[in-house]
């Protein structure tokens, strides 16, 4: 049974019943089972939102260290569009020791509240050359804006490494999708860029 087989087969025999199992299984070691209750999380939108920020909050009241399960949890509530969570996100950064978790949080805040204080900082961790850079090359697409272009374009052109052109590139796209406008700045700043994704964003237009 593939992935999506198994999402129906969980929404259809167990709806909203599956929620708290689905919630606990976020705590789950195996990275897979952890992903296919986000998936199924993310599948039931906003019928999980409020058993979603109950637990939010039980789980940012006990103030954990480096609870990655509240990280799932604030990004469901991100995509959901959940404000309630606003004020507890830049509190959350000092429970969390691994820096990766903090272009998360902010990635949240930026997608949450659309405030370009938050672009600015995902912007710092970009010359970070490790992880942490990915993680804020596909943050800043929340914002479809000039600048995220201009700084896309930027990193495409003065990167040599593939894979990293690549993940510039859907980056890219996602932000034109976002918002059709920015096609012919593109075209403008960067034709040869522009080129390159003409046929992804046709496609997924």
């Amino acid at each position: 049974m593939n992935r999506e087989d198994l999402i129906q087969r969980v929404l259809q025999e167990k709806g909203t019943d599956a929620i708290p199992n689905l919630i606990r299984l976020l705590d789950e070691e195996d990275s897979e089972t952890r992903e296919l209750a986000v998936d199924v999380l993310n599948v039931m939108g906003t019928e999980s939102k409020d058993y979603l920020l109950e637990e939010f909050k039980k789980r940012f009241e006990r103030n954990r260290e480096d609870d990655v399960t509240l990280l799932y949890i604030t990004e469901l509530l991100a995509d959901l569009d959940c404000k309630e969570i606003i004020p507890y996100l830049e509190r959350m950064i000092n429970n969390y020791t691994d820096e990766r978790a903090f272009p998360i949080i902010i990635e949240n805040l930026l997608k949450l509240t659309k405030d370009e204080k938050y672009l600015d900082i995902l912007l710092t961790f970009m010359d970070d050359g490790s992880e942490m850079e990915e993680i804020a090359l596909m943050s800043i697409t929340n914002i479809p804006s000039k600048k995220v272009v201009d700084v896309l374009s930027e990193k495409y052109e003065t990167s040599r490494n593939k894979s990293k052109r690549a993940l510039i590139m859907d980056s890219m796209v996602k932000v034109l999708l976002g918002d059709f406008e920015l096609v012919p700045y593109l075209q403008q700043i960067n034709p040869e860029l522009s080129k390159k994704l003409q046929w992804q964003i046709e496609n997924q237009s």
